[in-house]
């Protein structure tokens, strides 16, 4: 299961496609939103846990997979829980409202994360 991230980066990306299809038209989501939501639900979400859970995979495939779906489904509910919560509030409870730079930091922040603060990786004490 060492390549297992690419295969939940990709379900990560394929639900925010689904999501961009179901959200209202008045809302306006692009494309590239969707792949952005997508990505978010990973390297937000799932990224770490993933990695986590397949670092020390034993061999047989199905209950390592079954293990980790056990753990990524509510995290990802959680997060899509958050992202239909903040739509709701930018699209239908206050349309007028300005809040681009808001969303614009807080997706550079995610994305630092994912990309500078990589998991620990555990090192052998050395010898003296």
């Amino acid at each position: 299961m060492k390549r297992a991230w690419i295969v939940v980066y990709v379900a990560s990306v394929a639900v925010g496609l689904a999501l961009w299809r179901l959200a209202p038209s008045r809302w306006g989501l692009e494309f590239p939103q969707a792949i952005l939501i997508g990505s978010a639900l990973y390297f937000g979400a799932l990224h770490r846990y993933t990695l986590r859970a397949t670092a020390g995979a034993g061999t047989n495939r199905w209950v390592g997979w079954g293990a980790l779906l056990l753990g990524l489904i509510p995290r990802a509910g959680l997060f899509l829980a958050l992202v239909g919560l903040q739509a709701f509030a930018c699209y239908e409870w206050m349309p007028g409202a300005d809040v681009r730079g808001g969303f614009v930091i807080s997706a550079t922040w995610l994305v630092s994360l994912s990309l500078i603060d990589s998991p620990p990786v555990t090192k052998e004490p050395r010898a003296l």
